[in-house]
């Protein structure tokens, strides 16, 4: 199979499983909201946040195995790959075990770490427990992920996914029907996806790379040194993400009040799908640019990063566009017991960040590609502290506009950050000219901005006001094809237009 064609198959996996998922979320978050209430559906989100606090741990070897092990692989060092492989999932069982002691004491005493109403508290504490075991899970399959990044079979990880999706599904409305509501189903659902994604991935493992095996004794203290030297720095890059996004529902449930770490919890929801589907899609181009970078082939690599920086923002601008002009609509539609206004000012406070993250996610993983994080992890934890510290004062100095400075803040930080610092330090990185990357930052906005003006016109002028989901379905519809035509005709080069359009009319008339 050609890498277009392969290509255009994990694509369209990733894309079916991130709608799955997207999707069955939308559908089941407002039946979970209106079984257990707001504020219960916000310890979900926190649980998210504060277990994965516990991957700063982690972290080190698992951002970098696939990567070392990957390169060693197509060189054909499949000794050193073995090594690798071992020592990562050898470590990650010490890891684990030592993360697990710390975990039973805090979960057991959480009423003291955080704001739980009285009713809640044992049903948290388990939720809480669920979510460490779903950690504990992915950890422990991490490595095994590897296998359809070295083959670029990323559609079979798709397929698992999806898979793991329905079960989630089909446990939480067994639940929730037959049993008194409790929001630590969720975990149960959550748990039980992980550990079919760990089983599958183990499978593929063993049937794409199985010369790529677990040695007894190829425990490597010399390669855990060299994976950590690397991995550390994206150590650094994690605390950077959570002062900067992961302690909003944290600083919200402790300076402000539950009820709105709740409504912040409901409005990340599509942001948090948002930032998902631009890794997604953005990790299509990752093994054809670590292959690439293993031989030598600069120019290849430049022409799949920028291939991936349009074709990521070609699918998050649609998304970004669409909720832009028919946010505060959907949210009334979706949540009909909730403050829609809020959630919906929240939720584009909180999108603001993502608003170049389409083109510039594709250029975060340069750092790891050539080994150089220690800079970018610095630069990128200034900014973390700087958005910590400006958060906090903004909710100290403006109380009654806390929940939307918790939600605004940090995403401007970002914003800038990813406008300056990410595409210089990526073309420094590569030895290339510093300007390289920004002629296709301003397709983008370009064609952001374009479309935003049509749809809004439509809006205002032309489309009937949205009281049902058969007409926000049509305005979705409709929205989103005259982005998609802006973003072919001012975003897409001709290699991007002809694996979305050429390859797709050929499968459609196939």
């Amino acid at each position: 199979m050609d890498n277009k064609r392969q290509f255009i198959l994990n694509l369209f996996a990733s894309l079916i499983s991130f709608a799955a998922n997207l999707g069955i979320g939308f559908l089941i978050t407002p039946f979970i909201v209106q079984q257990i209430g707001a504020e219960a559906y916000g310890f979900v989100g926190l649980a998210n946040t504060m277990i994965n606090y516990a991957t700063l741990f982690t972290l080190a070897l698992n951002s970098v195995s696939g990567r070392f092990i990957t390169v060693a692989y197509h060189k054909g060092d499949k000794t050193t790959a073995d090594k690798y492989f071992t020592s990562t999932l050898s470590s990650n069982l010490v890891i684990v075990a030592i993360l697990t002691t710390i975990a039973v004491p805090l979960i057991w005493n959480l009423e003291y770490v955080v704001n739980i109403s009285s009713h809640l508290i044992n049903d948290v504490k388990i939720l809480f427990s669920f979510i460490f075991i779903n950690f504990l899970l992915s950890t422990l399959s991490t490595v095994f992920t590897v296998a359809t990044f070295i083959k670029n079979k990323l559609y079979l990880s798709s397929i698992a996914n999806i898979v793991a999706i329905i079960v989630k599904v089909l446990i939480l409305v067994a639940m929730f029907g037959t049993l008194p509501p409790m929001v630590w189903y969720v975990g149960l659902g959550t748990c039980a996806m992980t550990a079919i994604t760990f089983i599958a991935n183990w499978i593929y493992t063993k049937r794409l790379v199985p010369e790529l095996r677990f040695i007894r004794h190829g425990f490597s203290i010399n390669a855990i040194r060299e994976m950590l030297a690397a991995g550390i720095w994206n150590c650094v890059i994690k605390l950077q993400q959570i002062l900067q996004d992961g302690l909003s529902l944290l600083v919200t449930n402790l300076l402000i009040s539950p009820h709105f770490m709740g409504l912040l919890s409901i409005a990340q929801l599509v942001p948090t799908a948002m930032s998902s589907l631009m890794g997604t899609i953005a990790g299509l181009f990752s093994p054809e640019q670590t292959r690439f970078f293993a031989r030598g082939q600069k120019d290849l690599l430049l022409r799949e990063l920028k291939s991936g920086m349009r074709i990521s923002g070609f699918f998050v601008n649609i998304i970004f566009v669409v909720l832009l002009v028919v946010g505060e609509d959907f949210i009334r539609l979706w949540q009909p017991s909730q403050d829609a206004r809020m959630i919906n000012i929240l939720m584009q406070l909180t999108m603001l960040g993502f608003f170049l993250s389409g083109v510039a996610t594709t250029l975060q993983n340069v750092p790891l590609l050539v080994n150089k994080l220690r800079p970018y992890s610095l630069g990128w934890l200034v900014c973390g502290a700087t958005s910590f510290v400006l958060m906090i004062l903004g909710v100290l100095l403006f109380p009654s506009s806390g929940i939307y400075m918790v939600a605004a803040i940090p995403q401007i930080v970002g914003f800038i950050a990813n406008l300056t610092f990410v595409p210089l330090y990526a073309s420094r990185c590569l030895n290339l000219p510093l300007w390289v990357f920004y002629p296709i930052y301003l397709q983008y906005i370009v064609s952001t901005v374009v479309s935003t003006i049509l749809c809004y016109i439509l809006y205002y002028f032309l489309m009937p006001k949205i009281t049902s989901w058969a007409l926000l379905f049509i305005s979705c519809a409709i929205y989103a094809a005259i982005t998609i035509l802006t973003d072919i005709t001012l975003l897409l080069g001709s290699r991007e237009r002809s694996i979305i359009t050429d390859r797709l009319i050929t499968k459609i008339k196939r």
